[in-house]
């Protein structure tokens, strides 16, 4: 009896100083620091207040219930954070360093317009978004419709027109450049479009990183030439061959030849 009852004393102890040590480290890290100022950086595509005001952190009159956790689950809600370090400075300072998700393409469809990542997530294009200058995807089969925040790895046309957009960036960083639009026709031929060029690209369907790699040995070779002024396409939907549309410079000026 004496030996279950030193045993039952020594346990409730050990719980004892376990659940002392836990309640002092939680309300130091409630109570130990007080906050009056939080700054912010790491931010390209929103203000640091258009962060901070979507975070609920400009009001100063709400600092003193503040944690760090707290701040940081805040600002990591925002759909653009992909992560956020927070850390106390001392004095009553904060610093958060957010880290954006990387954004690979905007996506247009008939009512609105939306930011993709690289891991094919939909985000929503805010009003004051800067440094957006990616290429657009057009006319995409979307099947029954997205949701924001929601993946887009099963949506065909997306995943198409991402592959592309990854492979002329990889193959031809001043080509990318230019890369203005894909439009993915609803799903017919698949389309190109470069503000460098002054005519499309149509690649149709199938077999399309190849016939980018084609392209862009095409375009190497024909850069700076005069021919460029006559082209009004290039077609590379059948089998491997580049078909050029050439406007004639005499009195058929509009009859194309391939």
């Amino acid at each position: 009896m004496n030996k279950t009852t030193k045993i039952l004393s020594t346990l409730f102890l050990i719980l004892a100083i376990g659940l002392m040590i836990y309640l002092s480290v939680g309300l130091k890290n409630d109570v130990d620091y007080k906050i009056s100022l939080i700054s912010l950086d790491g931010n390209n595509h929103l203000s640091k207040e258009q962060y901070l005001s979507y975070a609920n952190l400009l009001d100063k009159n709400n600092y003193e219930k503040l944690t760090l956790q707290i701040i940081k689950d805040r600002i990591e809600k925002h759909p653009y954070v992909q992560q956020a370090e927070v850390r106390y400075d001392g004095n009553s300072k904060v610093s958060v360093r957010i880290i954006e998700k990387t954004f690979d393409s905007i996506l247009i469809d008939s009512v609105s317009q939306y930011i993709i990542t690289e891991n094919l997530q939909i985000l929503p294009v805010f009003p004051q978004t800067k440094k957006i200058d990616y290429p657009i995807i057009s006319n995409p089969v979307l099947g029954n419709g997205m949701k924001i925040l929601s993946s887009l790895k099963n949506i065909n046309d997306i995943v198409l027109a991402s592959k592309i957009i990854t492979t002329v960036k990889l193959l031809n960083p001043e080509l990318y450049d230019g890369l203005s639009s894909i439009d993915m026709q609803n799903g017919n031929d698949v389309v190109l479009y470069f503000s460098s060029l002054n005519y499309p690209v149509i690649i149709g369907r199938g077999s399309e990183i190849r016939k980018i790699i084609y392209f862009n040995n095409f375009w190497t070779y024909l850069k700076g030439k005069e021919i460029n002024n006559y082209m009004e396409y290039v077609d590379l939907r059948y089998g491997g061959h580049v078909y050029l549309g050439i406007t004639e410079q005499n009195s058929q000026e509009g009859q194309n030849k391939s």
